[in-house]
């Protein structure tokens, strides 16, 4: 069955993990000078971009798709999951939403979906490193901490939903390295999800241990899982807030069970037995 729970398996790899569960661990060496500002969204839309980020796609499905077989030994399970609702997808546009637990969590999700680029809400500090122009083409979209250019960013992705086109949300925000118990959710997507009516898709990246021969070559990154869940609705006969708040919790718990973490009581098991708290950071204790 396609869709068998695995055991859950913890990466024997040791990070250092904020204290505030939405922080990011990764750094950022700022390289690129460019401003993010009011019109920095409209050059997204331009169709010289777009251009570009199609010759994109095609070199990225030429080198990175099989580097991420090769590299995770990539598994897809619920594929079957999407295959009645593909058509509409496409028609009316959708939203997935997975656990941020690795550098290449993004391109093993577009590896596994194979329709394109989504846009992405992401960290505004991307756009400054060395490879913020290859995020850009990828589909990042920096969220702006200037008032007056966060209302461009935000009417960007309110064309977008209205263009019905397909928007990826990391929900615990931060990427926290082969980090396995689910995170606190914000629910963004799930009030995007109700103010534009889309299908909220939850994708859970689990790990399975690295064996054989395939260790010779790379010590450190685990094999990784991607397992698609049913698509989940929002309430409408529920009052906004109240609708996001239960299909937060719907996709969290969606997601928690895809990875194979049965409970919220499992998942603070784990996080206890294999993770401990000290000098205001969690550790690995493995």
């Amino acid at each position: 069955m396609e869709n068998k729970k695995e055991k859950v398996y913890i990466p024997k790899i040791k990070f250092i993990y904020p204290k505030q569960t939405d922080s990011q661990l990764i750094k950022v060496n700022e390289k690129r000078k460019i401003k993010l500002d009011e019109k920095y969204y409209n050059r997204l839309k331009r169709i010289t971009f777009k251009i570009g980020q199609f010759f994109f796609y095609i070199l990225f499905v030429l080198v990175a798709h099989p580097l991420v077989y090769m590299r995770y030994h990539l598994k897809i399970k619920g594929k079957n999951n999407l295959k009645p609702y593909k058509k509409q997808f496409k028609k009316n546009g959708f939203i997935t939403v997975s656990n941020h637990v690795f550098l290449w969590d993004y391109a093993t999700i577009c590896t596994a979906m194979k329709m394109g680029f989504p846009n992405v809400p992401s960290w505004g500090k991307v756009l400054y490193s060395k490879f913020g122009g290859i995020f850009s083409l990828a589909g990042a979209v920096p969220i702006a901490e200037d008032t007056a250019a966060f209302r461009k960013f935000y009417n960007f992705f309110d064309g977008v939903f209205k263009e019905n086109k397909w928007v990826h949300i990391y929900p615990e925000t931060g990427m926290w390295s082969y980090y396995v118990p689910i995170r606190p959710f914000k629910r963004g997507a799930a009030v995007f999800s109700y103010q534009y009516d889309k299908p909220i898709v939850p994708i859970g990246l689990s790990f399975r241990e690295r064996k054989g021969i395939a260790k010779w070559f790379n010590k450190k990154d685990p094999y990784v899982t991607v397992n698609i869940c049913e698509p989940i609705w929002p309430d409408k006969t529920l009052p906004k807030r109240e609708a996001a708040e239960k299909l937060t919790a719907e996709i969290r718990e969606a997601i928690m069970h895809a990875v194979g973490i049965e409970s919220e009581e499992e998942n603070e098991r784990l996080m206890k037995e294999y993770y401990q708290y000290e000098d205001g950071y969690f550790y690995t204790n493995l």
